[in-house]
């Protein structure tokens, strides 16, 4: 009986990293991106796990034209991922997901809007105010994934009244009645791997 649970242990274990190496899943959560995984996944192992022709390793904007070395992985379709890699190359420190095909377990993708991503929350929640580097960041949230970064983005009327009223460097409710007009949808979804 004991052989047996060992055998049934050493099968499991050997499952898992399988399971983590799906280059097919397109879902992502805290400390990982598909098949990526924080503190398991080194850059050198994205060519391997979705194909040499799928990546391409170079400079990867950070913030304020700041550059680091990077990879972009399905460049130009829906499951396109951009990679950012610490100074010296050797880990994953973020993955932004401009692609349309990823989602979260809780139904997060780009395009979400803002009453879904309410919903989600089980209620309002607070963001940046729009127009600067951190624009639209989402800064709370009782149940949305911790470790990822969810950026909001006005889709109409970006230049009127009610988008002057929630621009700027201060935090807003999702609730604030200038939104109603300007159409407001998950536009950036980046997931952290740095300590």
């Amino acid at each position: 009986m004991r052989l047996a649970r060992l055998a049934f242990a050493a099968v499991f274990l050997l499952a898992g990293p399988a399971l983590a190496l799906d280059a097919g899943d397109r879902t992502f959560g805290p400390g990982r991106v598909g098949a990526i995984v924080k503190g398991a996944t080194q850059p050198a192992d994205l060519a391997r796990i979705y194909g040499a022709g799928k990546v391409q390793y170079e400079k990867v904007h950070l913030a304020e034209g700041e550059y680091r070395w990077g990879a972009f992985i399905y460049r130009g379709t829906a499951s396109e991922l951009v990679v950012g890699f610490s100074e010296d190359g050797k880990k994953i420190e973020f993955i932004r997901i401009p692609g349309k095909g990823w989602k979260s377990k809780e139904g997060i993708r780009i395009g979400t809007t803002l009453a879904e991503l309410e919903r989600i929350n089980g209620g309002p929640f607070k963001f940046l105010g729009f127009g600067w580097d951190n624009g639209g960041n989402v800064v709370s949230g009782a149940r949305l994934p911790k470790g990822v970064v969810i950026t909001l983005a006005p889709t109409r009327n970006r230049e009127s009244k009610q988008a002057r009223q929630v621009t700027g460097d201060s935090e807003f409710s999702s609730r604030h009645p200038a939104l109603k007009s300007l159409g407001v949808v998950v536009s950036g979804i980046s997931v952290t791997f740095g300590p």
